[in-house]
Parts: structure tokens; sequence; C-alpha cells
């Protein structure tokens, strides 16, 4: 059965795109069209997976066809461009990780990469964007390295061995803002990494005991 899916999904992907290809040679065919066709290649190979809930690695080369179906979409309505490309990129590999860990708390390593993917896009885009330059580049590479450090600590109080990295790497992203003159971003930063961690805590809590009947 997951074998006969398989064969399935890749039968229609490359009827799909074999057919668009033939297409093609005789007309240009435009961005939407290409945004409907791996729309619907998306579209289809999630048909093949509800006929089968057990196999959710379907799920990926319909959530890959779904992504860039919206980018192209996007870009054409020039609502990306530039660095922002970049942080939708990986702004889509993070949510998988997400997905992953919201389904599962027991599989908190998932957060490492969409953390690590996620502070990259940000990155990105803020340099983009020109909020990021010179020295506040280093100083928000350092904050963010940082703040897993607090979040584990956090969490657990006995690890305070987390403040030793956590601490350092904080004081060299302030050094950095010093350096740069920015004084004015440190209370900003400090709104945004208490924010960062009230959210994160809400993920990551433990959900206390159900009470007994």
């Amino acid at each position: 059965m997951q074998s006969r899916n398989r064969s399935l999904v890749w039968g229609i992907l490359l009827i799909l795109f074999g057919a668009a290809l033939l297409i093609e040679v005789y007309v240009d065919l435009t961005a939407w069209m290409w945004v409907a066709i791996l729309a619907v290649g998306g579209a289809a190979v999630y048909g093949v997976y509800l006929m089968d809930r057990s196999q959710r690695a379907l799920l990926i080369p319909a959530y890959v066809l779904w992504v860039i179906a919206l980018m192209v979409a996007l870009i054409t309505l020039n609502v990306l461009r530039d660095e922002s490309i970049a942080t939708y990129v990986l702004a889509s590999i993070a949510l998988p990780f997400v997905a992953v860990y919201a389904r599962d708390r027991e599989k908190w390593w998932a957060l490492i990469p969409a953390y690590a993917l996620l502070a990259i896009g940000v990155m990105v885009g803020l340099i983009g964007l020109g909020v990021l330059d010179d020295l506040l580049i280093p100083a928000y590479v350092m904050f963010a390295v940082a703040i897993p450090f607090f979040v584990v600590y956090l969490r657990n109080r006995d690890l305070w061995w987390a403040l030793v990295p956590g601490g350092i790497m904080g004081v060299i992203g302030l050094a950095f803002l010093l350096a740069e003159g920015a004084v004015q971003y440190i209370g900003p930063v400090a709104l945004v990494v208490v924010g960062g961690w009230m959210i994160v805590r809400q993920f990551t809590a433990k959900k206390p005991p159900a009470p007994d009947a």
C-alpha cells in the first residue's frame, strides 16, 4: 500500500510537470500559470495522503509545492523581493519543525533548527530593511545565541551552567551595542527578549497534572 501510494504521487507529479514543460515549448507559461501548476500538484499529493493518513511523509512534497507556489505568487505581486525572499524561505523551512514540536512536546529538539532558521531569517530581513548594519549585526547574533541558554535556565533552575555561556554572549552583544552608540536600542531589545521568553515559556512550560476524579 505504501509503495503504491508513493508510485502514485511520483506518477502524478511527473505527468503534471512533464505536461507543463511540453506546453511551454509552444506557449510561454506565465508566473500565475506556474503558481496554479504547483498548487494543483500540492493538492494532488495531499489528496493521496488523505487516502491513507498513515503516510505522513507525503505531507512533505505537498508542503514544498505549496510553499513554492506561494513564494512565486508573492514575488509576482512584488510583496517579496531581495532579502525578504531569503527570510520567507528560511521561515518556510522552520515551520515544519515547529509543527513537529506542536504535535509532540517530547520532541523538543525540533525547536533548535526552527529557532536557528528563524533567527537567521529575521536577521537577513532586518539587514535588508536597513535596521541592522555595522556592529548591530554581531550584536544581534550574540543576543540570538544567548537567548536559548537563558531559556534553558528559566525552564530548570538547576541548570545554572547555562547562565555562563548565555551571560558571556549577552555581555558581548551589549558591548557591540555600546560600541555602535546604539544605547537607544537596549530598552527595546530588552522588551523583545522578555516578550520572546514569555512566548517560549507558554510552549515549553509543563502542563499541571490533571486532578484525580
